[in-house]
């Protein structure tokens, strides 16, 4: 099994209003490792343009475990953990002075540069991000609910010119974004506005996200993103807001979905030091 470790020593930019490094900043990190990954397989851009291939994401599932501030160090393993015809599960641990402070995983399949459609990973390419080991075939989660329960609160966005990656669609990161706002929204409608939450000494932040890319958004595309609360919420016993679980959708004009996901949310202390990490 062909692992790659890739080092980066993060940005005060790479962090949010209380200091934690964002999650569409963590995301991207995700994706320079694997883009690392290939061309260190023998795999770089060079490659798939002359062959007209490229790799989508299809599905993320993140797990942060600690906090991470800016200019501090991590490492990103990854490594490729199976194979189907045209989808491959690529495994992440982010690691800071040996912790590990996220995990993730990324379905990504392989397509056709032009059409976009799903083509067949070829076999020395299996063979080479796998070191010669047998690929093997894993299960996939159940795919996320496409609406929860009673009205969503929801949240319009539109896509600008900063929201575009190389092959002009929104990059995967921008999402998390987008979702983070409709959160916002949803707080907001509960009597917790971010200003509220940052005079209680801190705020709600993403812990887990689990998101599903379904379609893509190009430049100019009004979208809805749509926001439940999966359970009832209420106070912690600190007078602050209780863990959350999240619904989400994202969806264009016409109602269809682009983007389903779910996520948690927990409480982070701000901290003492301006520039520092926030405490769980």
């Amino acid at each position: 099994m062909r692992h790659y470790q890739l080092a980066r020593r993060l940005s005060h930019a790479d962090v949010d209003f209380l200091g934690e490094l964002k999650v569409p900043a963590l995301l991207g990190l995700l994706e320079q490792a694997a883009v690392e990954a290939s061309a260190d397989a023998g795999f770089d851009a060079a490659w798939y343009t002359r062959e007209g291939r490229i790799w989508i994401i299809r599905r993320t599932r993140l797990q942060r475990v600690v906090p991470v501030g800016g200019c501090e160090t991590v490492e990103v393993d990854t490594h490729i953990a199976d194979f189907r015809r045209a989808r491959s599960l690529r495994r992440y641990s982010i690691r800071r002075d040996g912790i590990e402070t996220a995990h993730a995983t990324t379905d990504w399949v392989y397509c056709d540069m032009a059409s976009g459609r799903p083509v067949r990973i070829p076999e020395p390419m299996q063979q080479a991000f796998m070191s010669g080991d047998a690929a093997p075939t894993l299960p996939r989660a159940d795919a996320v609910s496409s609406a929860g329960t009673g009205a969503p609160v929801e949240h319009a966005v539109t896509v600008q010119p900063s929201h575009l990656d190389h092959v002009t669609h929104v990059n995967n990161a921008v999402y998390a974004s987008y979702l983070e706002d409709g959160a916002f929204h949803l707080f907001a409608t509960r009597a917790w506005p971010l200003g509220r939450m940052l005079a209680a000494g801190g705020a709600l932040r993403m812990q887990r996200l689990d998101i599903e890319y379904l379609s893509d958004a190009l430049l100019g595309d009004v979208l809805t993103v749509r926001s439940w609360l999966y359970d009832e919420w209420a106070l912690a016993a600190a007078g602050v807001p209780a863990p959350a679980r999240l619904l989400q959708t994202i969806a264009r004009a016409d109602g269809k979905d682009i983007v389903r996901a779910a996520s948690d949310w927990a409480w982070r202390h701000k901290p003492a030091v301006v520039g520092g990490v926030p405490a769980a």
